[in-house]
């Protein structure tokens, strides 16, 4: 912890880029746990590490997620109840991703750059950088188009118009649900 400043506003700013955690939270080991900056867990995450989980920078994840780094054979003679091996492999979820309410993520899953993962969805397998996935298993719905993806070469130049064509979203007004475009129509 860095030492407590006097003036309250900016000792509280020394912590606007750290990850903010809504208890409860339930974490295996919690030394194979890596987050980035400024990481939203919702409540009632469960992460299982028995390998590496890191969650990258501006990454939200919804109420209810569950990261599932450790698995069990399959075969019940070698599984054993709990006598039997433990196993496991990485998830890596990337900066900028969403990942949606009640998601369960199995183990070796990569979620890509600015992903979202649509709520209840099980993710068995990688998603793709800006996209959509959502399902049991979660597959890829559809790619989000996105400034911040070098490969889809969208100029900084355009203008409004062009922007609402390709995709592009606006934050919510006021909290009322609405975007600034609608609110101000």
């Amino acid at each position: 912890m860095p030492p407590e400043l006097v003036d309250q506003t900016l000792d509280e700013a020394q912590f606007d880029d750290e990850p903010w955690i809504e208890p409860p939270i339930h974490i295996d080991y919690g030394t194979n746990v890596t987050l980035g900056p400024d990481v939203y867990i919702n409540f009632n995450c469960v992460i299982l590490d028995t390998c590496k989980v890191t969650i990258g920078a501006r990454t939200l994840l919804g109420p209810n997620v569950s990261i599932y780094s450790g698995t069990h054979p399959i075969d019940p003679t070698i599984r054993n109840g709990t006598a039997g091996p433990e196993m496991g492999k990485e998830i890596h979820i990337e900066e900028d991703c969403w990942i949606g309410g009640n998601v369960v993520i199995l183990p070796g899953v990569r979620i890509g750059k600015g992903a979202t993962v649509g709520a209840g969805s099980v993710v068995t397998k990688d998603v793709a950088a800006f996209t959509v996935a959502a399902g049991n298993p979660a597959k890829m719905i559809r790619k989000i188009v996105t400034k911040m993806d070098p490969e889809q070469k969208v100029r900084e130049d355009e203008d409004e118009s062009t922007d609402a064509q390709v995709g592009a979203e606006e934050p919510m007004a006021n909290g009322a649900g609405e975007s600034k475009k609608s609110s101000s129509t």
